[in-house]
């Protein structure tokens, strides 16, 4: 079942591994420290770890709302684990409009513990609408944001990807010629998926985590970076233009001369400031919400509509495109499987491809008489901080947050843009060959084209933006609140626009970023 954010267990529970990593609340309380984090998911382990390469001895504080659950990506650890990514996520908010606001993951590590690793890096048109300092700034950490991930193109994740990803990408290239809402990529390489699959040089085929740089940061900085689990920040106490005290289920934190980030996601991070701040102080805060919308949908091929297949492991590939409307930016991105022996490649295949949540998805891919395919589409859904009708974060009376989409026309027909170059695409990969698709609720393979759009909003983003002024934003180039000082946030609700681009790597290049300007701040 999925676990509550406002539920604790009892301490005398704690995994055994939290012994090793975690501090207990009562002992931080009478510490100080150079930086607050509020967050343990990806963005606070790229921060810390940015951070901690220019100032090894800073003194920082974790707060994490959920527990200890896993010491890596739930697909490192074999199959029997791929229920979790599904059931080890939460809703601590209320959803309104025509969308619901996806889960979060509330444990130590984030959503990163089941994410599907996609890093594409965003082009200078994606961000025309971000703040000139700001995209200048970024070129100096994207190459270091794909080190940290261990970001690669599918073709060079391992043997598995040849042959298949080979055909798959010739396919795409003539199919991109012939959808006009397609953009037409430069080389069949720039097909390949980036893939965030950890260390480049370690020979492991296992995806990035970041729970993995958090305990790298614990182990390797004994007495100066403490992680707290099981403990919601509630409020954060301004006083005179700073925050001077993180409020939490378990008591107050004094922060002193501290600098607080905040590592969260887009609605956490909104409900505090909208929770802390006198309304005065927060103008803008909540609006302009965007998002991602979604259709998913599997569908299979007879496995000789691809020659020259190996036999002797399985074939994989995994491929992404972008594509347009004249208003908005959607992409696809489809991986795939083939395999002549299920027993014998169930395992890799679940460990190497992206996409594997979903009941029953990895023994559904490997079909010893199929190529299958996972078709992902994720379009733009826009914000807009003048618009009183647009998407928002707000505050109920009752205290709940309240996400709420609303899909202007623009959003709807890249939507229909997006399906249509989907329904393209895979026939152009079929040819004359049969093409069946999955039909969840019935369990089984039709000829007919399933419902594919999803209920929920993904990747939201852009609620406290970045901007040049407290009159057009929320926070400035680097993040922090014009209302407090002291406090930056991270991840995407600082993104002033949100394309259809998978934001993990713009969101880890900004929190190096940051972090190297508050290890050089006085």
């Amino acid at each position: 079942m999925p676990v509550s954010a406002h539920s604790s267990p009892p301490r005398h529970q704690v995994l055994s591994a939290e012994h090793h990593v975690i501090t207990d609340f009562d002992d931080v309380r009478r510490r100080a420290y150079d930086y607050v984090v509020v967050g343990g998911g990806g963005t606070a382990a790229a921060f810390l770890t940015g951070l901690l390469a220019r100032r090894p001895h800073a003194r920082v504080l974790v707060l994490e709302q959920g527990p200890f659950l896993l010491p890596t990506h739930v697909q490192n650890l074999g199959l029997a684990f791929q229920p979790l990514m599904a059931s080890a996520a939460a809703t601590p908010w209320r959803s309104d409009g025509d969308l619901e606001v996806v889960a979060q993951v509330p444990y130590l590590g984030g959503r990163t513990l089941v994410w599907s690793g996609s890093c594409p890096q965003p082009t200078r048109e994606q961000l025309a609408a971000w703040p000139a300092p700001v995209v200048d700034g970024l070129d100096a950490y994207w190459e270091a944001a794909r080190t940290l991930l261990g970001v690669r193109p599918a073709s060079r994740l391992g043997l598995e990807y040849a042959a298949l990803q080979d055909h798959m990408s010739a396919s795409m290239m003539k199919a991109a010629r012939d959808c006009d809402s397609l953009l037409y990529p430069e080389s069949e390489r720039d097909l390949d998926a980036p893939l965030a699959q950890g260390p480049v040089d370690s020979g492991a085929v296992d995806k990035f985590s970041a729970i993995t740089l958090l305990l790298r940061a614990k182990a390797g900085h004994p007495g100066t970076v403490d992680i707290v689990t099981r403990c919601p920040v509630e409020r954060l106490v301004h006083e005179d233009g700073r925050v001077v005290a993180v409020a939490t289920a378990d008591g107050v934190v004094g922060v002193g001369d501290a600098q607080v980030v905040l590592a969260l996601g887009t609605l956490e991070s909104t409900r505090l400031v909208l929770r802390s701040l006198p309304a005065r102080l927060h103008h803008g805060a909540g609006t302009n919400l965007g998002a991602n919308t979604a259709s998913f949908f599997t569908c299979r091929l007879p496995r000789d509509t691809f020659p020259g297949l190996s036999e002797e492991r399985a074939e994989l590939a995994a491929l992404y495109v972008d594509g347009a409307t004249p208003e908005r930016e959607f992409h696809l991105h489809v991986t795939a499987c083939a395999t002549t022996d299920r027993g014998r490649d169930l395992g890799r295949v679940y460990r190497l491809m992206p996409d594997m949540f979903g009941d029953g998805t990895p023994q559904r891919v490997s079909d010893p008489d199929h190529v299958v395919m996972l078709v992902h589409g994720l379009a733009q859904l826009a914000g807009d901080p003048a618009s009183p009708t647009a998407s928002s974060v707000t505050l109920a009376e009752d205290g709940a947050t309240v996400g709420t989409y609303r899909l202007a026309p623009a959003d709807l027909a890249v939507w229909d843009a997006m399906d249509d170059a989907a329904d393209r695409l895979t026939r152009h990969l079929a040819g004359d060959a049969a093409l069946e698709y999955w039909h969840p609720e019935e369990g089984s393979w039709s000829t007919v084209p399933p419902a594919r759009r999803m209920p929920f909003a993904y990747h939201e983003a852009g609620t406290l933006r970045m901007g040049d002024t407290p009159d057009d934003s929320v926070t400035d180039h680097f993040g922090r609140l014009h209302a407090a000082a002291n406090v930056h946030v991270l991840g995407g609700a600082s993104f002033p626009t949100r394309g259809s681009w998978n934001p993990f790597l713009t969101m880890t290049a900004l929190s190096l970023r940051l972090a190297d300007h508050l290890a050089g701040a006085p």
